[in-house]
């Protein structure tokens, strides 16, 4: 009897091993994935801050939204918030080239100086923006959790300020360089 039993449990222990193993090594769809999250790592040194949502809309568009923060002095506090609609042309929403429109706002604070030359509080300005990226995006690994991605892009702003105001460029190139996990 006993031996029947410890037959049995390991007949039970190999097979439940053998099956984690199969499960383990199953590797997920990317095309499952309905969304992605990303920051840029490598801005967080310079005190910037900036990343991206996206949500699947359709098989080749997705909807989503960005922001940026910059604590650097010599970007008068820069902060921006945009709405981006992007399109896939291989039809792999979330995967692969992308081309999307922005609208948002962007701020920025005036530089003011006192008798002295020291640097006084400005008022924030803000502006409303549109714009266009290209970008390309990578979902890998086994669980296709894992979101690396990279573009390009400009940034108009739209309204007139004086020329000592902050955001005083019409237009501002824009770069991604983004690490996430896809949901």
């Amino acid at each position: 009897m006993s031996s029947r039993l410890i037959v049995t449990a390991i007949a039970l222990l190999t097979t439940t091993s053998l099956h984690a193993q199969v499960a383990a090594k199953t590797k997920v769809d990317p095309a499952t994935r309905k969304g992605v999250v990303t920051l840029n790592p490598f801005a967080i040194f310079a005190e910037y801050l900036a990343g991206d949502v996206e949500v699947k809309a359709s098989p080749s568009v997705t909807l989503g939204a960005g922001g940026s923060w910059v604590g650097i002095s010599d970007f008068n506090g820069y902060r921006a918030l945009e709405a981006k609609a992007r399109y896939y042309p291989g039809e792999t929403a979330l995967r692969g080239f992308s081309v999307a429109a922005t609208a948002g706002f962007a701020s920025g604070k005036e530089e003011n100086f006192d008798f002295n030359g020291q640097q006084t509080a400005g008022r924030r300005t803000t502006r409303p923006t549109i714009g266009t990226e290209l970008s390309y995006q990578w979902i890998i690994g086994p669980s296709s959790r894992f979101v690396a991605v990279t573009g390009l892009g400009l940034k108009r702003f739209l309204g007139t300020e004086g020329n000592s105001a902050p955001l005083n460029v019409p237009i501002l190139p824009t770069a991604r360089i983004n690490i996430g996990f896809a949901f």
